[in-house]
């Protein structure tokens, strides 16, 4: 008897997700591409391969070794490439939305290096913790549960569809795929499967789709190219926030990771984040249909407020409605805080008394942690801390500027702080930084800049400016090449690199 409980508990234990980089579009389809190729839809049981049939053997990305995959950039498309008997067998994956009224799939794009033809057979299986009862072949597509789960762009060379009785990899390495379409296959255990077997010539390509929806198009003429759909993302980045750092491995994760947070699931952390790294609107978007405690939502409410000051993103039946959080969320010690913050809202929103209201709250402390559960959003809130966190009375520049950052140039356009958008800049004439700055403000009140992280003595509270700093104490930057002038310095001296000039248009943020 308790083995058999132990049995019913193991299965009723939830099976994780899977874990790989997060595809999308901006209608809500997601699917996740895990390392070895895998494509795993979001809200399905099954999840699509695809296997190479070599002159020597067949090879599947799950378990070869010589399996490599990148991401080029900042937009969710991966290039993954298996080696094959002669050369690479490279499959480029993206999601993207058709033209007309197909709907949004992940597509994927495999292209022969190899000097030979091989054979492809695209597979359905289950997910881990799936079933898949039913599945059966329609020309070129393989319906799973009277759905389509996969669209390859022409007519395949052989099928194979099995039930639990037998094994869809034994079954198409060992040549048993059949030339005609075979009978739908039906499974109570839920372990069905399929593949469409495919051949590929040398230096040529296939196309093929795991659809959201109904499918009959061909993928190779409804769907956009990968290059599209890259230069798509970096329109929806274009307003982001830039940062430019010795370390360029982290650098480059910033508008990876603000992608990656687009394409989450929404929460109140989220949208602080996207909003403090210059996409408002998406950070709107996202506390409108975040999940979780109201005090959660109210407090990203109000970081909303601080960073941006726009009254309208909470007017209308589509803004925030911060009657409702507010009454949702009570009077707990976050709503209050939150609400203090608030107060001169309400009045640009014209509510007299509620900013009366919430004003003889300032004295509440705070400000209340909103934990984020993405790695996405973390990782971005981790990086704009160490670029500017609040103190009492401004913004604490470089607070932590690790050894291997001196003598390198650091940069930064756009991040939204409480006190308005920041930019700024570190260039170094020998062991000394200079800084150059720009604060665009949201009022005309003071706001003090300090730069601990090098120079502990420094303090301004000039909105734009720039300066030469004391070496930092006890650190010295590694040597580099030195030539133009110092700010400060007279005319003809030459002991550091020349500052760059602000970006087009004279502006740092």
């Amino acid at each position: 008897m308790f083995r058999f409980t132990d049995l019913l508990r193991r299965r009723r234990a939830p099976v994780p997700g899977p874990v790989g980089t997060r595809l999308g579009t901006d209608d809500g389809f997601r699917a996740v591409v895990d390392a070895r190729a895998s494509i795993h839809p979001s809200g399905t049981s099954h999840r699509v391969e695809w296997w190479i049939g070599g002159e020597d053997r067949w090879y599947a990305p799950a378990v070869e070794a010589a399996v490599r995959q990148d991401r080029p950039g900042p937009a969710p498309v991966l290039v993954t490439r298996m080696r094959v008997a002669g050369g690479d067998v490279v499959a480029t994956t993206w999601a993207t939305l058709a033209s007309g009224s197909s709907g949004a799939a992940v597509v994927v794009e495999l292209l022969n290096e190899t000097p030979v033809p091989v054979a492809v057979a695209v597979t359905v299986q289950a997910a881990p913790g799936g079933a898949i009862r039913r599945i059966s072949v329609d020309g070129r597509r393989l319906l799973v549960d009277g759905g389509t789960a996969l669209v390859v762009d022409r007519e395949p060379g052989r099928y194979a569809i099995v039930d639990a009785a037998a094994d869809l990899w034994e079954t198409v390495t060992g040549g048993r795929a059949v030339i005609a379409a075979p009978e739908p296959v039906r499974c109570r255990i839920g372990a069905a499967a399929g593949a469409l077997v495919v051949p590929l010539p040398h230096r040529s390509a296939l196309r093929f789709a795991v659809p959201a929806g109904d499918l009959v198009d061909n993928p190779s003429a409804v769907f956009p190219s990968a290059e599209r759909v890259t230069a798509g993302w970096v329109g929806h980045l274009a307003d982001a926030a830039t940062v430019d750092l010795p370390d360029q491995s982290l650098a480059a994760t910033t508008h990876r990771n603000l992608v990656d947070l687009m394409l989450a699931d929404p929460t109140p952390a989220g949208a602080v984040e996207l909003c403090r790294w210059g996409l408002p609107q998406r950070a709107v978007e996202c506390l409108l249909h975040s999940d979780g405690p109201p005090g959660d939502r109210l407090v990203a409410a109000a970081w909303l407020w601080m960073l941006g000051r726009e009254p309208g993103w909470f007017t209308g039946t589509d803004g925030i409605q911060l009657e409702d959080l507010a009454r949702s969320a009570g009077d707990a010690p976050t709503a209050r805080w939150a609400l203090a913050r608030m107060s001169d809202l309400f009045a640009a929103l014209g509510d007299a008394r509620a900013a009366v209201d919430a004003g003889r709250l300032v004295e509440v402390g705070g400000p209340p942690e909103l934990v984020a559960t993405d790695p996405a959003a973390t990782s971005l809130g981790h990086l704009a801390d160490r670029l500017a966190r609040t103190s009492v009375d401004g913004l604490d520049l470089l607070v932590d500027v690790p050894d291997s950052w001196l003598g390198g140039g650091i940069e930064l356009h756009g991040l939204a702080t409480p006190h308005g958008r920041l930019g700024f800049a570190i260039r170094w004439h020998g062991e000394r930084p200079a800084l150059l700055w720009e604060l665009e403000r949201h009022d005309d009140g003071p706001v003090v800049l300090r730069v601990p992280g090098l120079d502990t003595a420094f303090s301004t509270v000039e909105a734009t400016g720039e300066v030469l700093l004391a070496a930092p104490a006890g650190r010295v930057p590694p040597p580099r090449p030195s030539s133009g002038p110092v700010p400060g310095s007279p005319p003809g001296a030459s002991s550091g690199p020349p500052i760059a000039p602000p970006p087009e248009g004279g502006s740092f943020s």
